[in-house]
C-alpha cells in the first residue's frame, strides 16, 4: 500500500480497500474495515464516527503489514488471530480450520435437543475438533456434562486446547488425538458432534486461494465423493453411542439423503436432514436404536 495522502480513518480505509481490491483479495472493503477495527479497539460500526481521528505512524505500519498479508491471499481471520464463534472470540491460525457460521447452526441443534442431555451429566465427543469451537461451546452450555475432543491432527489438537484454556472449560474437556475409534469407550457417548471435511477432492481444487491456498487441506478434503471422513464416522458411532445416544453431522449441500441412506442402513432411527438458512442441506441428526 502506498503512502496515502489523507492519514484520516477514513481516508486509510479508503486507500486500503482499493489497494485490496486492486490485488483481487477477498472482500477488500470488508478486510480493510477489520483490519482497521482491531488497530482501534472498535467494532465495525463505530468506524463512521472515527473516520476523521488521525492516525499515527505506529498504526499505520501495522495497517500496511496486516494489508500485505491479505493482499498476498491470506484470510484475514488468521491475520487478526482470532474469530468470533456462537459470540465468543477464538484463537485462529494455520493449525485448524476457520469456524464458520454454518457450524453454529450446528451446535443450536445439538444443544436445542433435550433428548441429547435427558440424562443429566452426560459424555459428549466432538470428532475433529479444529480450532475447539464446538467443544468449547458446548463445555460452556452444558457445565455439568464432559466433552471428548477428537482430531488426527495433533496441531489442531494443541490450538484447541489454547482455546478451551481461554474460556476457562480446559479441566471438562479430554483431547485426544486419533479416530473416534481409538480414543472413544464402547457405548460411552450421549452425543457424537461432528463437523468433518465434506469437500469433493474435484471441488478443493478450484476453492478460493484464500481458503485452497491457507486452511488445512485435511479439514477440507473429504474425498472423491467428499464423504470419506463422514462415512468413518458414521461407521464407528453404532460402537461408541450408547443406546439411544445421537449423532449430530455438518454436510455439504446435495449429500443429505446419501447419509440419511447411510445412516439408516446402520439402524439409526429418526434420522432428519435439516436445512440452514438458505434452505440448503446443512446437517444430519440420527438415534443409535436401543438395542
Amino acid at each position: 500500500m502506498t503512502e496515502p495522502a489523507d492519514r484520516s480513518v477514513r481516508g486509510i480505509v479508503n486507500a486500503a480497500a482499493e489497494f485490496l481490491a486492486g490485488r483481487a483479495a477477498e472482500e477488500p472493503r470488508r478486510t480493510a474495515d477489520l483490519l482497521m477495527c482491531r488497530l482501534l479497539g472498535c467494532n465495525p460500526p463505530d468506524l463512521h464516527f472515527r473516520g476523521s481521528e488521525e492516525l499515527g505512524e505506529k498504526k499505520l505500519s501495522a495497517m500496511r503489514r496486516g494489508m500485505k498479508r491479505a493482499a498476498a491471499g491470506e484470510p484475514v481471520q488468521y491475520i487478526l488471530g482470532e474469530w468470533d464463534f456462537m459470540g465468543r472470540p477464538f484463537k485462529v491460525d494455520r493449525r485448524a480450520l476457520i469456524p464458520r457460521p454454518e457450524t453454529e447452526l450446528l451446535v443450536e441443534r445439538v444443544l436445542e435437543c433435550g433428548r441429547a442431555w435427558e440424562d443429566g451429566p452426560v459424555l459428549a465427543a466432538d470428532v475433529g475438533t479444529g480450532s475447539g469451537c464446538i467443544a468449547v461451546s458446548l463445555a460452556l452450555a452444558r457445565p455439568e456434562s464432559r466433552i471428548l475432543a477428537v482430531d488426527v491432527s495433533g496441531e489442531a489438537i494443541a490450538l484447541a486446547a489454547e482455546n478451551a484454556g481461554r474460556h476457562g472449560v480446559l479441566d471438562r474437556i479430554d483431547f485426544r488425538e486419533g479416530e473416534l475409534c481409538d480414543v472413544a469407550e464402547p457405548e460411552s457417548l450421549a452425543v457424537i458432534v461432528a463437523n468433518l471435511p465434506y469437500v469433493t477432492t474435484g471441488e478443493y481444487a478450484a476453492l478460493p486461494r484464500h481458503v485452497r491456498d491457507w486452511e488445512p487441506r485435511q479439514a477440507l478434503d473429504g474425498g472423491e465423493d467428499g464423504l470419506d471422513h463422514i462415512r468413518l464416522v458414521i461407521a464407528d458411532a453404532p460402537m461408541a453411542l450408547r443406546p439411544g445416544g445421537m449423532l449430530f453431522l455438518e454436510i455439504d449441500m446435495g449429500q443429505g439423503a446419501v447419509v440419511a441412506e447411510m445412516l439408516t442402513t446402520l439402524g439409526f432411527v429418526d434420522v432428519r436432514v435439516r436445512p440452514d438458512l438458505a434452505g440448503r442441506d446443512r446437517t444430519v441428526e440420527a438415534r443409535a436404536p436401543m438395542g
